[in-house]
């Protein structure tokens, strides 16, 4: 008879945990099922899915989950401010899902938004177009950098291209156009994302007059094993613009540091660094 009921209850609970897997979650906007669907698309091959009842396309299932867990489950970029109408600032956009973060968070935000990567701009292009207020969204085909000026760049095809690293070591370089981003910097920003591969080590140096105009910054900080370590100095800025600041992992490379330092991945360190004004 325990037998009896040790099974029953075990059969229950699969069958509540498969049901599970179909229902809708509105922290993520989709279901676990689905999640585990993208995970498994084929990697670098274009693909769609819905999020939050929205078509939405994607180039890489894994780091496409990845982001949507950290973006919308964590709530990795949620921040207060006192205007309805907040002005957002996101560098390296991708497929959009920060873009669609910051309109459910508010809708009537003025979002800039900026990607290099022709194939992935286009992702980022229809999928900005099926959002409310498309009006109010502006999308710039364009690497941030220190001066106006054209770029090489590793498209990596997903979330990894950069002007620095080849990280998918498939020597895939292709040439973008490059703004001056402290031009665009010129007047008060109430949330700046930045997250360039990289990039961030030149050009968060060459805004350091104008981050007084930011209220809210999130970098992205990657370590090079190709160069010298400036993690001191970045957080030295931050601190001298007025920022507090928390450091979390963005995704943990090393995880035997002394042995693996010069491994094969070309950053040693990914860190979100999340700055605030107290």
């Amino acid at each position: 008879m325990n037998l009896l009921k040790d099974l029953l209850k075990i059969n229950y609970n699969t069958i509540k945990r498969f049901a599970k897997s179909f229902a809708f979650d509105p922290q993520i906007g989709t279901s676990i099922r689905e999640t585990d669907r993208v995970k498994t698309h084929p990697p670098f091959t274009p693909g769609k899915t819905k999020i939050f009842g929205q078509n939405f396309e994607f180039s890489h299932g894994p780091s496409y989950v990845h982001s949507l867990e950290e973006i919308f489950a964590d709530d990795l970029y949620k921040f207060e401010t006192a205007t309805e109408a907040p002005l957002i600032i996101d560098c390296g956009a991708n497929y959009g899902l920060s873009v669609l973060y910051f309109r459910k968070l508010f809708p009537n935000a003025h979002i800039i938004a900026y990607e290099p990567d022709e194939a992935i701009f286009e992702m980022l292009k229809r999928n900005v177009d099926s959002m409310p207020n498309r009006e109010q969204i502006e999308l710039y085909k364009k690497a941030v950098w220190t001066q106006d000026t054209t770029l090489e760049f590793f498209s990596e095809g997903a979330m990894a291209g950069s002007v620095h690293v080849d990280y998918g070591a498939y020597n895939k370089k292709v040439v973008v156009d490059a703004i001056d981003f402290k031009k665009v910097l010129n007047k008060k920003v109430d949330f700046l994302k930045i997250d360039i591969e990289g990039a961030e080590n030149d050009v968060i140096f060459d805004i350091k007059h104008k981050l007084h105009l930011v209220e809210n910054l999130f970098l992205e900080y990657h370590g090079l094993h190709s160069e010298k370590q400036n993690l001191g100095d970045i957080l030295q800025l931050l601190s001298i613009s007025g920022f507090h600041y928390i450091i979390k992992d963005a995704l943990p490379t090393l995880k035997k540091p002394y042995i693996q330092r010069n491994a094969d991945r070309p950053y040693s360190m990914q860190l979100n660094i999340i700055c605030y004004r107290p």
